[in-house]
């Protein structure tokens, strides 16, 4: 029996920040997650992960660059799309 759990977008963002900087499969798991939960993450927090997304990038931390921005794109593609 397969059961549902609520992440909290406190939460998400933590678990963004750790993959962000990780070399792990933790990007794909995270991001993924955050996909599912899109429409109920706010605007103001989707900004909040393009600019960390571009600021971890500016300063060489970022792992799996391709991945993140494309991600950041994803994020960009649905903030136009609530305007």
């Amino acid at each position: 029996m397969e059961q549902k759990l609520a992440a909290t977008n406190d939460v998400l963002f933590f678990a963004f920040k750790y993959a962000l900087g990780s070399s792990s499969d933790a990007s794909v798991l995270v991001i993924g997650t955050i996909k599912e939960n899109i429409r109920s993450i706010k605007e103001f927090d989707l900004r909040t992960y393009i600019r960390e997304i571009y600021e971890c990038r500016n300063s060489g931390m970022i792992t799996d660059e391709a991945t993140w921005l494309d991600f950041a794109d994803y994020l960009q593609d649905e903030l136009r799309s609530r305007e």
